[in-house]
């Protein structure tokens, strides 16, 4: 057994090299590309492999013989040119390259070595020392070509690791050789084994270095072939080991047992190199790891992002032919359809370059709904090992391929439907399902902003009429606070002509605001503001007296400084009417509601001051201006502060709040009162036309 290993073990380490590098080279051949480092690339190889043939026929030890001698040096030789080719010029032909001077320099003292080595003039120390110093050379040259790799570093890299590895493993040999004068047979005994095993980062180093030109091209089919055999061939060397040592350990029953242990193993592998599971998951995994993908997808991506932008959800537009026709642009597809799902009913929402559902189509949309409600799971009709397609697809007229769910909110609210002419149909493969997977929870996404801004949009309408209305009822309130008014001093007055002259004039005002209320009901549209001057204290005094004096407490208005602003007069009317009666609902009748009119700082300072019961911090922050909230229950709309707050924000002012719970308000407007007269004074120099 011991002479059988040692016979055996070297030899099958330079098989497995000799076989890879057949291999390598063979995988070379099959590129287009011709330049310098391919024909470099493919002597080394040739060589490697003509290397590993030699030591695996025959017994001589490397430096001991003279084929020995010239097929090292060959190998070292057609290394050391593959590096000079990589750090020169990739556009260098054969010729240009051998007639640099360093090139040229080196043939001439490669050649020189092999003359000097397989003479007998050195002794083996020597000429093991003077192979170590060519090794010193490789090296060096795999890091100048590290150096200069620059940003592609992670394309050479896999090449330098190779090579390096391999080089380093001459060098740790020849120098134990050169101090000894011999070869250590154990160390030579793995030499094949390591060189094979380097091979693959040889591989991928020409897949990714561009500079080169070279594209490996490997069949998918060709590795899982080659993945299924080189796993079977590891499992059978597994079962030889194990059986070995059954056999060695297992006594009487040693036979028995390795022969039912090697039998059942073999009957495990054949079931599972059969099982079809397996073979897809391999493929699978092969197609992730070791294949460039189908598509670009950042190109894709990015192209689908493009087309979602240019859909403008809030235009009242029918996007949903926009999102179709961005869904099969994803895969260039011509063909498509997306249907939603109401109820038992199936709705088509767009149509692309197709006709609509036939009879045919719907059944089958409908047999899908059924089959995968609870599923999200694409269908590829021209897949005929799908069960679904088998059980439904007989004798249908249908223009459909692919079959897409849309879910939202892990429902299945619709589907997408896609073909496309034969030559440009696609395999609904792993890679294609997951991308239409990824494309698919997007588009669901956009449909439900659709949605959304759909119902928004609904709901802003109702809003925009809501708010309408309570503004009608602020100004309905207003016109009935006047009657109450005139209605209450009738009792009293009506036998005196100037109050029945007031009266016509308030019922005048009346018919004015009722007017310009129905305008604003039939346009639909905002009032237009007629500004003028206003004095400030008089209109105070005219909302207190015509629309507030009828409420206790009445309130009690202070002139300290009159101010004259250019503003809406109703409007700004409206605003103190509403301020001055929240303070007096706010306010029990023997209480006090105080106007201040001054002038602080160039602005007008309207303070409207009340003893009633107060606000707590939060309240004024979260409710008191916000619009509908009211605390006077079906007597109020709940808008009074908050177009209050409005109205002086639109006027360039400030309206603040100070209150203390059980002690009374404070509201405190303030109006700029400079850019209000400059710009009255020039709208009159206009009328004037001065």
């Amino acid at each position: 057994m011991d002479n059988m290993l040692s016979f055996g073990l070297d030899k099958i380490g330079f098989v497995l090299a000799a076989v890879a590098y057949l291999f390598f080279f063979g995988l070379l051949l099959t590129t287009k590309v011709t330049n310098l480092p391919k024909y470099l690339l493919l002597a080394l190889s040739f060589t490697s492999f003509c290397w590993a043939v030699f030591y695996s026929w025959s017994s001589a030890l490397p430096f001991t013989s003279l084929p020995s001698h010239i097929i090292e040096n060959t190998k070292n030789g057609m290394l050391l040119l593959f590096l000079f080719a990589a750090l020169s010029q990739a556009g260098n032909t054969l010729s240009q390259f051998i007639r640099q001077p360093h090139v040229y320099g080196l043939l001439i003292c490669l050649i020189s070595w092999s003359v000097v080595s397989t003479s007998s003039l050195l002794s083996a120390s020597n000429m093991f020392t003077g192979n170590l110093a060519i090794c010193i050379l490789q090296l060096a040259l795999l890091e100048a070509l590290y150096r200069r790799s620059g940003e592609a570093k992670w394309q050479y890299k896999p090449l330098v690791l190779a090579l390096t590895i391999t080089t380093l493993y001459d060098f740790a040999l020849l120098a134990e050789s050169a101090l000894f004068g011999r070869i250590d047979d154990q160390i030579w005994f793995a030499r094949g084994f390591v060189y094979a095993a380097m091979l693959p980062l040889m591989i991928i180093a020409v897949r990714r270095i561009k500079a080169w030109g070279i594209n490996v091209y490997i069949s998918r089919d060709i590795v899982l072939q080659s993945s299924l055999v080189l796993g079977a061939g590891v499992y059978l060397c597994l079962l030889a080991i194990t059986g070995f040592y059954i056999r060695y350990f297992g006594g009487n029953w040693s036979n028995l047992i390795q022969a039912t242990f090697i039998i059942l193993g073999i009957a495990i592998l054949i079931f599972l190199v059969l099982s079809g599971t397996l073979r897809r998951k391999l493929k699978v995994f092969i197609e992730k790891h070791f294949f460039a993908n189908k598509f670009d997808y950042r190109e894709k991506w990015l192209l689908l992002t493009r087309s979602l932008q240019k859909i403008d959800i809030t235009e009242p537009e029918d996007h949903y032919k926009s999102l179709l026709q961005a869904w099969l642009n994803s895969i260039s597809y011509s063909r498509g359809a997306i249907v939603r799902f109401k109820g038992n009913d199936i709705v088509t929402l767009a149509l692309q370059q197709r006709l609509e559902l036939n009879n045919d189509e719907q059944q089958l949309i409908a047999a899908y709904r059924q089959y995968f409600s609870h599923r999200n799971w694409l269908v590829d009709l021209t897949d005929n090992t799908d069960p679904f397609v088998q059980n439904v697809i007989a004798d249908k007229v249908l223009d459909i391929q692919l079959i897409i769910p849309i879910q939202t909110k892990g429902a299945l609210w619709g589907v997408c439907l896609m073909n496309a002419p034969a030559v440009n149909k696609l395999s609904l493969n792993w890679e294609l399902r997951d991308f239409l997977t990824l494309v698919s929870e997007q588009i669901s996404s956009q449909l439900l902003l659709m949605q959304a801004s759909q119902t928004l949009s609904e709901n802003a309408q109702f809003i925009a009429f809501s708010r309408m209305s309570a503004f009608v009822v602020h100004d309905l309130k207003n016109v009935k606070a006047q009657i109450d008014l005139i209605l209450k001093n009738a009792t009293k007055h009506r036998d005196n002509p100037e109050f029945i002259d007031d009266s016509f004039s308030t019922l005048e005002a009346m018919q004015q605001r009722l007017q310009n209320m129905l305008s604003q009901l039939t346009n639909k549209r905002a009032d237009q503001q007629t500004d003028s001057l206003v004095s400030v204290g008089r209109l105070v005094q005219d909302v207190i007296d015509n629309r507030c004096a009828i409420k206790k407490p009445v309130p009690t208005l202070r002139i300290e400084q009159d101010c004259t602003v250019f503003i809406d007069k109703d409007r700004f009317g409206s605003v103190l009417f509403h301020l001055i009666d929240n303070a007096q609902h706010a306010t029990e009748t023997e209480g006090t509601v105080t106007v201040t009119v001054t002038e602080s700082l160039g602005q007008l300072q309207l303070r409207i001051a009340d003893t009633g019961c107060g606000m707590t911090e939060s309240f004024i922050q979260n409710r008191l201006f916000k619009a509908f909230d009211s605390t006077k229950g079906n007597a109020g709309m709940g808008i009074g502060a908050h177009d209050a707050l409005h109205f002086v924000e639109q006027q360039g002012g400030q309206l603040t709040v100070s209150s203390v719970p059980g002690q009374g308000t404070t509201f405190t407007l303030l109006l700029p009162l400079e850019s209000a007269v400059s710009l009255a004074e020039h709208q009159e120099q206009v009328i004037q036309g001065t």
